[in-house]
């Protein structure tokens, strides 16, 4: 099996390279360090290792030994030799592929209302399907109808939910009503009176309370 020595020796001969012109390359003033790497006296380590590795188009591992396939090349390597504007370039690209392979399918579920006296509950279509900006935990998503939680959703807008049961008191939730259809709104529980109090981000509209019985909770509204 080749030493390391050779191994470094063999890729500079395939360059064309002299023991100077390496040293050179690596910033070195003198040979020398290159001559006793070529003859095993001492070894490479740390960053002139990683020079030698982004030089000659391998990876560490082969000049170690640990990998005896020399075509072996890591992008980063490739990367580290590439001019900026090129680097530039292939950080967008890798960033575009990156966003792709993570880009998130959730089932968009018709429309959800938006008005406190309104329900809405599209045709469930598993084929809907919305993958731009999905937050991470989504799980849902359905199209807001009407003005009652402007500013933050308008009429159009998508708004993502996870499926859930229940919500902590002010969380924004996905609401059934008597089985008839939804709503988005603000959950809070008046415990009291024994209510559910839906409430609007708009404040020309007034609360909702509701006996407990009546909602249901579907999922809770992420972002």
């Amino acid at each position: 099996m080749e030493s390391i020595g050779q191994r470094i020796r063999n890729l500079r001969e395939m360059k064309n390279m002299t023991q100077t012109e390496l040293s050179q390359s690596l910033g070195m003033k003198t040979y020398t360090t290159v001559s006793k790497w070529e003859s095993d006296d001492n070894f490479p380590k740390g960053r002139d290792l990683k020079k030698l590795s982004e030089l000659f188009g391998v990876s560490s591992d082969y000049l170690l030994g640990l990998n005896t396939n020399k075509n072996v090349t890591s992008i980063e390597t490739i990367y580290n030799q590439l001019e900026k504007p090129r680097q530039t370039k292939v950080y967008n690209f890798a960033e575009r592929q990156l966003e792709e392979q993570n880009r998130k399918v959730v089932p968009l579920f018709g429309t959800t209302a938006a008005n406190p006296t309104e329900l809405s509950y599209g045709d469930i279509n598993m084929e809907d399907t919305i993958e731009i900006n999905v937050p991470k935990k989504a799980e849902c998503a359905l199209v807001v109808k009407g003005d009652s939680m402007e500013p933050e959703y308008q009429n159009g807008d998508i708004v993502f939910y996870k499926s859930q049961p229940a919500v902590e008191n002010g969380e924004m939730a996905i609401v059934e009503i008597d089985g008839d259809g939804v709503t988005l709104k603000k959950v809070y529980y008046n415990y009291d009176d024994d209510k559910v109090v839906l409430r609007s981000l708009n404040g020309k509209y007034e609360d909702r309370e509701l006996e407990p019985e009546r909602v249901r909770i579907l999922g809770k509204v992420v972002k």
